[in-house]
C-alpha cells in the first residue's frame, strides 16, 4: 500500500542521515495505525534495520543527546525529538512470570515479517517503509482497522505477556474496535488459567487509566467482563437490581457504564479528569452491598467509600484516592439537598466536608452524569438541579467559609478546659453556618459549657 506520511523536519534528516548509513527505516505501530485512521498521533515508533545499536547511537548523537535508558532492548531516545522512538529489531523469549522475565536478541537483519509478528495486534503491526512510502502489512492489519476489529498477530506469543489482555480492552476503548473471536477466547483462556495475577499493580493500573480516559470507556468494561477479568467490586455491579421507575437503563452495571460514557464526553471540565472518571466507574460500588429486595440502596454511597477504602487498590496516587473517595462518598448529596429544599446551613455544610478533597463544580458534574445515566428519565430536573446550584453558589458561594472562631478566641473567651476546645470550635463552626455573630457564638458556647456540667 503506497501512502505519504510525514513527520517532522528533524526526524526527517536523521532519517536521511541513517539511510546514508545503510540502514533502513520503517515507522512501526500506533503511528502507521493512527494515520490509517486518520487519528492525531504525538509519538512515533521507529525501527532500524542493518545497523548496529552502537551505529545508531553515535549517529543519533550528531542531532541531540541520546538517551540509552533502553539500551539491553537496543531502544534509545533523542532529546531534541522527545515523542520519537528509536529501536532495533528484536526476538524476544519469556524466561519467567515476572514482565522483567525476557531474554532480548537484538538482531538488526531480522526478516520483516519476523519481526512484525511480535506485535500484539494486526492493527498495530503494521510497517511504514519510509523511503520507499509503502506500508508493509502481513498480518492483514489494515482490513482489520477497515471493519474495526482487534485481532491477535500471533498466540504464541501473545501469551508471553498477559499485559496483553489489559492493553486488548483499552484498544477497544480508545478505537472504538470489536474483539475477534480469537482475541475473546484466548483472552479468556488467560484470565481462566489466572495469568492476570502475574501483573503488577502499577502495570494494571496504566491500562484501566488509558481505558477511563478512552472516548468509549464502557467498550473496555464490556470486553473485560465479556472475558471474566473484572475485579469483584465491578464484577459485583452485575444483575444488582434496581427500580425500574428510577433506573429504567437496568441493573447498576448497565447504569455505570452509561454513566462511564457521559463522564467521558465531560471530563476535561473536571480538576482531575482521570480522577473524575474513577469516580464515574465507581460511585456505585456500595449498592450491591445494601440493596434490597425492592431496589432500594439506603447509604450506599457511604458503604461505597468504604468498599473503595479497603478493595480498590489499583489508584496509587494517595491525592487522587482521597479524591475519588470524596466524589463517591458525596456523589448523592447535591441531589437529596435539591429534592429535600434544604435549609442553606446544610449546602455549607458540605462546602466543608468536601474542602482541600474535591472541587465543588466536580461535585456538580458527577451529580449530573448519574442522573443523565437514567435513560429516558435521562434529562428530567436537570435544568432544575442546574438552576438550584447556581442560586447556591451565587448566594453562598462555592467555597467553605473561614471560621471565625479559633483557640485563641476561646483562650481569650476564658475557656479553660482545653479537653473541650476540639468540640467548641466545631460548635461554633455550626453556629457560624446558622448565621450567628462572632460575639453571639462566644455567649451561646458558655451556656453550653455550663449545661454540661
Amino acid at each position: 500500500m503506497n501512502t505519504k506520511i510525514t513527520v517532522p523536519k528533524l526526524a526527517d534528516t536523521i532519517f536521511r542521515d541513517i539511510h546514508d548509513h545503510g540502514g533502513e527505516v520503517y515507522l512501526v505501530g500506533g503511528f502507521v495505525r493512527d494515520h490509517i485512521m486518520k487519528r492525531e498521533s504525538k509519538d512515533i515508533d521507529v525501527e532500524i534495520y542493518h545497523l548496529s545499536y552502537r551505529d545508531l547511537t553515535d549517529i543519533l548523537s550528531s542531532y541531540g543527546a541520546v538517551l540509552t535508558f533502553g539500551e539491553s532492548f537496543a531502544v534509545t531516545h533523542l532529546s531534541t525529538l522527545p515523542n520519537v522512538e528509536f529501536a532495533l529489531p528484536r526476538k524476544e523469549k519469556k524466561t519467567g512470570n515476572r514482565h522483567q522475565d525476557f531474554d532480548i536478541i537484538v538482531e538488526p537483519d531480522l526478516p520483516l515479517e519476523q519481526a512484525s509478528s511480535r506485535r500484539d495486534f494486526t492493527c498495530n503491526a503494521l510497517m511504514y517503509d519510509y523511503f520507499n512510502e509503502t506500508i508493509k502489512d502481513f498480518h492483514g492489519g489494515i482490513e482489520d482497522i477497515k471493519n474495526g476489529i482487534l485481532e491477535i498477530v500471533d498466540s504464541h506469543t501473545f501469551i508471553e505477556d498477559p499485559l496483553r489482555i489489559l492493553r486488548a480492552a483499552s484498544f477497544i476503548s480508545r478505537l472504538e474496535f470489536k474483539a475477534s473471536h480469537k482475541t475473546l477466547a484466548l483472552c479468556r483462556e488467560m484470565v481462566k488459567d489466572y495469568m492476570l495475577e502475574e501483573l503488577s499493580l502499577e502495570r494494571i493500573n496504566e491500562e484501566y487509566d488509558k481505558i477511563l480516559m478512552s472516548s468509549r470507556p464502557s467498550l473496555g468494561f464490556a470486553f473485560l467482563k465479556d472475558i471474566n477479568a473484572l475485579p469483584d467490586y465491578l464484577k459485583n455491579l452485575i444483575g444488582c437490581y434496581q427500580r425500574p421507575d428510577y433506573h429504567p437503563e437496568g441493573d447498576v452495571w448497565n447504569h455505570t457504564m452509561l454513566v462511564i460514557d457521559i463522564a467521558a464526553l465531560v471530563k476535561s471540565k473536571a480538576a482531575d479528569p482521570l480522577g473524575f472518571m474513577w469516580g464515574s466507574l465507581l460511585h456505585d460500588i456500595g449498592k450491591p452491598a445494601v440493596t434490597d429486595q425492592e431496589g432500594h440502596a439506603y447509604r450506599h454511597a457511604e458503604v461505597g467509600a468504604d468498599i473503595f477504602n479497603h478493595d480498590v487498590k489499583l489508584i496509587l496516587s494517595k491525592r487522587r484516592r482521597l479524591y475519588v473517595r470524596t466524589l463517591i462518598y458525596y456523589h448523592m448529596r447535591l441531589i437529596q439537598l435539591f429534592n429535600g429544599h434544604s435549609r442553606p446551613i446544610k449546602y455549607k455544610k458540605l462546602l466543608k466536608h468536601i474542602e482541600n478533597k474535591c472541587p465543588l463544580n466536580d461535585l456538580i458534574l458527577i451529580t449530573k452524569c448519574d442522573k443523565l445515566g437514567r435513560g429516558y428519565l435521562s434529562y428530567k430536573g436537570i435544568l432544575d438541579f442546574e438552576l438550584y446550584m447556581s442560586l447556591m453558589k451565587v448566594h453562598y458561594g462555592d467555597k467553605a467559609e473561614k471560621p471565625i472562631i479559633g483557640g485563641a478566641d476561646l483562650i481569650n473567651s476564658g475557656f479553660t478546659d482545653h479537653h473541650l476546645y476540639k468540640k467548641l470550635i466545631h460548635d461554633a463552626y455550626n453556629y457560624q453556618l446558622s448565621g450567628m455573630r462572632k460575639e453571639t457564638i462566644l455567649r451561646r458556647l458558655e451556656k453550653d459549657v455550663k449545661k454540661s456540667y
